[in-house]
């Protein structure tokens, strides 16, 4: 099987990329087709929304947490899985330094250009002809015009747009169609949310279908084998992950990563108290425990059986949110929170980002991302992660076998690091 593939890009950030993509991923399932999602980007709330809404796990895409010829065997193994590949895009497509136009530029990847049309009548066709002739490498080969005002601006805009491009059709404005809050730990029927603006995109864009400009997606899968698969570190491991709306940040190329590696994967919920399942190592992954401090103070079965874990010196890897778990405690807004006193101090999630940006570790390949609101009282760490620029970091910390830090890390940009710090050994850490 040889998937079609399609980028769904956009001016800028704020056009409704993820809705479309999520629509459009919808509209293919319901068809009976098999659908692979991609996010360009570490991001995890736009992956969170789909995969909410559609049931569909989204991994990234990401040229600095990934060489190329990882990404091309990501890509190639969607390609031997799925009927339609489809990448939401990050920000405009040609904004960053590792920018949607060069995912599309190297792969062949025809690009759909979502637009907010609102207030635009022929710009609409300018800023679309610009984005257009800005790179001949980059095949821009459609347009849909989101939140539109009426039929007739529907047909306005249609008229400005010039061929070749493919005008796919508009989308109005609707208030069934605005999701209403990004933070989606936020309310409690989020999933609800995500399905019902979902399904109402989807029908939406349900006459766009044929009209879509996939392209084969060329990739040769066997380019890169995962070192891990043959060697297998982690067989007879077995590693336990908290999963659920307080650990929620969890990338689905992390999971297969281990399971590659040979390891037994097995997931537990803190949120319903249950216990640390039998396992040899942990991983508590980020989240959004500031949402959940009465259930992570109440729930001690749950709380004693990691504690545990970790003070009889089994590894264990937390990130960020699954960090803020092991402090002595956890506050935001006026609540406060115990949590396990494992790392001591007090953790404080504030309203003013604290720290975001790619990350790396010295002298490793290992990479990750920050994105957190939180600040924890003075901790001394045994390392420090390091800005791509070369700034300092995001402090590492150790506790007995465990390490803890804000960064999330993304494991195949050094699985073999990943694999020995799951075992304890915790090299590129300790002196």
């Amino acid at each position: 099987m040889t998937a079609s593939a399609l980028i769904i890009s956009a001016p800028g950030s704020g056009h409704g990329k993820t809705l479309i993509t999520a629509g459009l991923a919808q509209a293919l399932l319901d068809q009976g087709k098999k659908v692979v999602v991609f996010k360009m980007g570490p991001d995890y709330l736009d992956p969170m929304f789909i995969r909410q809404a559609t049931g569909l796990d989204v991994r990234q895409l990401d040229y600095w947490m990934l060489k190329p010829e990882e990404i091309a065997a990501e890509l190639g193994r969607a390609a031997a899985s799925a009927d339609h590949v489809l990448i939401e895009g990050v920000m405009g497509l040609f904004d960053g330094r590792f920018s949607v136009a060069s995912l599309a530029r190297e792969f062949g990847i025809p690009v759909v250009v979502a637009a907010d049309a609102s207030g635009m009548a022929q710009t609409f066709g300018a800023l679309m002809q610009g984005l257009a002739n800005y790179d001949p490498q980059v095949n821009v080969a459609a347009v849909l015009a989101n939140r539109v005002g009426s039929a007739n601006h529907g047909a306005m805009l249609e008229e400005s747009v010039r061929p070749p491009l493919r005008y796919l059709g508009w989308v109005e404005r609707d208030e069934a169609l605005v999701v209403p809050e990004r933070h989606l730990g936020i309310h409690t029927d989020a999933r609800q949310i995500c399905i019902d603006t979902t399904r109402a995109m989807a029908a939406k864009l349900q006459p766009c279908l044929d009209k879509l400009p996939w392209q084969p997606l060329q990739v040769d899968a066997s380019a890169l084998q995962c070192p891990l698969s043959e060697t297998r570190p982690l067989q007879g491991r077995r590693i336990a992950i908290a999963r659920d709306a307080a650990f929620s940040f969890l990338y689905p190329a992390n999971v297969d990563l281990l399971r590659r590696a040979g390891a037994e994967v097995c997931f537990f919920s803190p949120l319903a108290d249950e216990p640390v399942p039998e396992c040899d190592s942990l991983y508590l992954p980020g989240g959004y425990p500031e949402l959940h401090l009465q259930a992570l103070s109440d729930n001690r079965r749950s709380a004693e059986s990691v504690r545990a874990h970790i003070v009889s010196g089994k590894p264990c890897l937390a990130e960020c949110g699954g960090m803020l778990y092991l402090q002595t405690s956890l506050a935001a807004g006026e609540q406060t929170g115990t949590m396990l006193g494992l790392l001591p101090g007090e953790a404080v999630v504030g309203k003013r980002l604290a720290r975001l940006g790619y990350q790396g570790l010295d002298g490793t390949t290992l990479r990750g991302h920050t994105f957190h609101y939180a600040a924890l009282s003075d901790l001394p760490g045994v390392a420090n992660a390091s800005f791509q620029d070369g700034r300092e970091g995001e402090p590492i910390y150790r506790l007995h076998n465990t390490l803890a830090s804000f960064v999330h890390w993304y494991f195949a940009s050094d699985p073999l690091r990943i694999v020995e710090w799951l075992q304890g050994h915790f090299s590129g850490v300790d002196n």
